[in-house]
């Protein structure tokens, strides 16, 4: 209990950081933390290096689902991760050396693991005893198979990661089939995929002239971007001038337009209709929603103009 509450200070200052900060470009951590590990917006020396890794690890994950951290991170004696809850506190307790393996190298193995935990915590599964029922491992399967895409993973090797977590588990979760955490994975990168409209991007993009040269007589408008809004199920495009349109019946229609961004986070604005969203620099649109967060609700591709 004194390592908890030695470490429950430090992060709940640096995950109000976070939180305040929102949707700050991914170089902003590295801007708030100096090179020997000193916080500098609290004007002191720590030696805590390996936990603001470990805790920067986590939230590029975090990120990457489009949800809000709901969850405390401690260091701790964990082989090497785990989720669970203590007096109505959700905890990430992980292991420095685990943490360590995955940001030496490009680890699928390693990011599956801890997805799977973080995945717990996000999906606000109960733990009861610590322990994840059979409906949650499930569940929690299909977030890491999300992370694991986003992060660029393929599908090949998601479930190879996914393989080697079944079989150093094996004595701890009986009563799962293989097939069924694998169905579920492969759901969750395939959900990640159709987010970002991967399949629909070809090589010499015949897909996009098919959309857009629907006149061969008119001469053709220039397109910059093409974005796919998963609100509406819908792709618009955007020409050079900054316009968007809509493909209505074989027409073009005017329906908003890019703007330049004065927020931090965000590269650009995608307005439709009186709706705004923001654009990060990897293309992905955001959304305020009701619930008081941030999520991610398209993708916004650049064409290759020529």
């Amino acid at each position: 209990m004194f390592k908890k509450y030695k470490y429950i200070f430090f992060f709940f200052i640096l995950s109000a950081c976070v939180e305040q900060q929102g949707l700050n470009k991914e170089e902003s951590l590295q801007d708030e933390i100096s090179p020997s590990g000193n916080v500098l917006d609290f004007g002191f020396q720590t030696d805590l290096s390996e936990d603001i890794a470990a805790y920067k690890t986590v939230v590029s994950i975090v990120r990457e689902t489009g949800l809000s951290q709901n969850f405390i991170i401690l260091p701790g004696d964990v082989e090497k991760v785990q989720a669970y809850i203590e007096d109505n506190e959700r905890i990430l307790e992980y292991n420095p050396d685990f943490i360590e393996n995955i940001q030496a190298k490009k680890n699928w193995y390693g990011i599956s693991i801890l997805a799977r935990q973080i995945g717990h915590h996000l999906s606000k599964h109960e733990l009861e005893g610590g322990v994840p029922s059979i409906e949650e491992n499930i569940k929690a399967d299909e977030l890491a198979g999300f992370v694991l895409f986003k992060m660029g993973a393929s599908i090949g090797e998601a479930i190879e990661a996914l393989e080697s977590v079944i079989a150093d588990n094996d004595n701890h979760q009986k009563g799962i089939p293989k097939n069924t955490r694998i169905t579920s994975l492969a759901k969750g990168w395939n959900n990640a995929k159709t987010l970002m409209t991967d399949t629909m991007i070809t090589s010499n993009n015949e897909a996009i002239d098919s959309l857009i040269n629907l006149n061969p007589k008119r001469k053709r408008r220039q397109y910059a971007y093409r974005v796919f809004l998963a609100i509406d199920k819908k792709m618009y495009f955007i020409d050079t001038q900054g316009k968007v349109y809509e493909e209505v019946s074989n027409l073009y229609i005017p329906v908003g337009l890019k703007k330049d961004s004065d927020k931090t986070g965000f590269d650009w604005i995608f307005v439709k209709e009186g709706d705004s969203y923001g654009v990060d620099l990897k293309g992905r649109l955001w959304a305020f929603s009701s619930d008081g967060n941030f999520h991610i609700v398209g993708q916004a591709i650049k064409l290759n103009i020529k």
